[in-house]
């Protein structure tokens, strides 16, 4: 269950840079899966991409997978292309649609342990640390998440504490511990970055 957006604030306000964005943002809601399969569509689409590229390319996939989703495995090379996703990504999310795979994706609704859940996760190819972390937030809402892959994150930490090592970024997200996730979630607002929720 969530906590309070109060205790989380009141929690994550004894940083005092990271305080200087809470007073500024509006409290960052997590909002309920509509679909896990979807959900991995997306982030594989948003994988070492910009956010303005990844916008633009989730937007054109979107609007011809509504209708079409039935048909996708069927779906031609110049249909791909004009979506804009490359080879490797458009085989990644074909591989979704196949029963091996469905069927590891419908049992993450009943899987709750994080571990459990990176094992399954990463079992589909094209899904790794950051995926499965992007998973974890967005998907199952879960508030305790670090995506230390997650090259914005990184680099706005590197500028705003003076930090430089994955082991010194690592430390300091401890102290925001239970709720990392939403420390990462001010911090993403903060950028200004656009990311669909």
């Amino acid at each position: 269950m969530s906590a309070l957006p109060q205790l989380i604030i009141s929690s994550l306000s004894d940083d005092k840079v990271l305080k200087k964005i809470i007073d500024e943002y509006e409290f960052p809601n997590l909002k309920p899966s509509q679909s896990y399969l979807e959900d991995l569509i997306k982030f594989i689409i948003y994988q070492q991409i910009s956010t303005k590229a990844g916008n633009t390319i989730y937007k054109r996939f979107h609007k011809f997978y509504q209708g079409n989703e039935s048909k996708i495995k069927n779906w031609t090379e110049e249909e791909w292309r004009s979506i804009g996703l490359s080879i490797q990504k458009k085989t990644y999310i074909e591989n979704f649609f196949s029963s091996e795979s469905l069927e590891v994706i419908n049992s993450l609704y009943q899987e709750e342990e994080i571990d459990a859940l990176k094992k399954s996760l990463t079992s589909l190819k094209g899904i790794g640390e950051w995926t499965a972390d992007m998973f974890l937030i967005f998907s199952k809402n879960y508030e305790d998440i670090f995506p230390i892959k997650d090259l914005a994150i990184v680099n706005i930490i590197k500028k705003l504490y003076n930090v430089q090592t994955e082991q010194e970024i690592l430390s300091l997200s401890k102290k925001w511990a239970p709720y990392r996730t939403y420390a990462c979630l001010y911090l993403w607002e903060s950028l200004n970055d656009n990311f669909p929720k």
